[in-house]
């Protein structure tokens, strides 16, 4: 037996993808042959080549060929001993840009995917392979994880090993080891029961009502079982995403804006000799929206709310102090939380779009829980 690792155009442009040309190293590289990894039609691409070459070698070899199974890039092939190179050489002629790597089997033996093949009487013989790296490690129980994925977790590794396990000892021997793992990975005995894949006969239904909707929410230890549960009834799914991620806590691709420099805003000037205050809205950043107002103040534009202000009173503008409120790239959104701000307000300097009567209730309600604090 020997198996063939295919090296795909896409896979040996790890330094290249993304852009034709790329930096590396103090050098300019540009891609010549495959497609850019992470592309939705890598994949596509990817396996139309793999089956052109698969037909083609098949069909034009010398040899004859028992048995020929690949999955996307990695084929298993049985094939005299001695013509392995010949085969070989046969199958790296039909694309100069993909070229295949061999693994003979040893002692029977030969890995392919997550299968052990051994060959044994002219039959072939399968269990569960892991490199010799393996590590054992698993999404632990005590890990902050929603216990669905902990027991998808036990249900995985069972049902694939009661799937390639061919015989009832090999069956047995998995599922012992299994059972270390997952008491290792700190998992009782009562979840580890639960969990287990139960294969169904043909004659079994699924009861199981397929979902209308799926939602999407963040994961909280305790609160997220409990909305699944609740949603469950409806025959709606849950699926949990997590607050913060590696990559967050990482990853920082750029500096982070000022909050003067970053785009879409909602803002408050106030004015430093009364009271009254401007809400506002950008699309725009702060600073270049204060250079705007000032320049109206300065000029005494009467279609602008501050400087109309400072005209009437001769009050001084407290530019300084200017704050952005919160932030938003959708006009609308800004065009509400303008309304909201500034009916919060006292003595607004602005007009705005009204707000539907339940919002009006909560402004109120707030501003007479405000007043009491300024009382007492």
């Amino acid at each position: 037996m020997v198996t063939d690792k295919t090296m795909t155009g896409h896979e040996n442009t790890a330094i290249l993808h993304g852009t034709p040309a790329k930096e590396y190293n103090g050098k300019h590289y540009k891609q010549l042959h495959g497609t850019a990894m992470g592309s939705p039609v890598s994949v596509v691409i990817a396996e139309i080549v793999m089956q052109n070459i698969e037909e083609r070698a098949l069909s034009t070899c010398r040899q004859t060929i028992p048995l020929w199974l690949r999955y996307v890039d990695d084929t298993f092939t049985a094939v005299r001993h001695d013509e392995i190179d010949a085969f070989h050489n046969h199958l790296n002629e039909q694309n100069t840009d993909i070229q295949f790597t061999r693994e003979v089997e040893e002692n029977g033996k030969l890995p392919f995917l997550d299968c052990l093949v051994s060959h044994n009487d002219n039959s072939l013989r399968t269990t569960v392979y892991r490199k010799p790296t393996h590590t054992d490690r698993l999404l632990d129980e005590s890990s902050y994880n929603p216990t669905s994925h902990k027991a998808t977790t036990i249900r995985t590794l069972t049902r694939r090993a009661q799937l390639v396990c061919d015989s009832t000892d090999s069956l047995s021997d998995e599922n012992k080891y299994l059972h270390r793992v997952f008491t290792k990975n700190n998992y009782n005995n009562d979840f580890i029961r639960r969990n287990t894949h139960r294969p169904t006969t043909t004659t079994e239904t699924n009861d199981t009502a397929t979902p209308t909707t799926t939602a999407t929410i963040p994961y909280i230890k305790g609160m997220s079982e409990n909305i699944s549960r609740i949603l469950l009834p409806f025959n709606i799914r849950v699926a949990h995403k997590p607050i913060t991620t590696l990559r967050q806590l990482l990853t920082n691709v750029k500096d982070k804006d000022e909050s003067r420099d970053r785009q879409g805003t909602i803002y408050k000037i106030n004015c430093s000799d009364c009271q009254a205050s401007y809400i506002g809205e950008t699309g725009r950043n702060l600073t270049t929206r204060l250079t705007e107002h000032r320049r109206a103040t300065r000029k005494g534009d009467v279609s602008n709310h501050i400087a109309e202000h400072h005209r009437l009173t001769n009050h001084n503008i407290d530019w300084d102090s200017a704050q952005c409120l919160t932030y938003s790239t959708d006009y609308f959104q800004r065009l509400t939380l303008e309304s909201w701000f500034t009916n919060l307000e006292q003595t607004p300097l602005n007009r705005c779009q009204q707000l539907p009567a339940p919002y009006k209730r909560l402004i109120q309600d707030i501003n007479i829980a405000n007043d009491r604090k300024r009382t007492t």
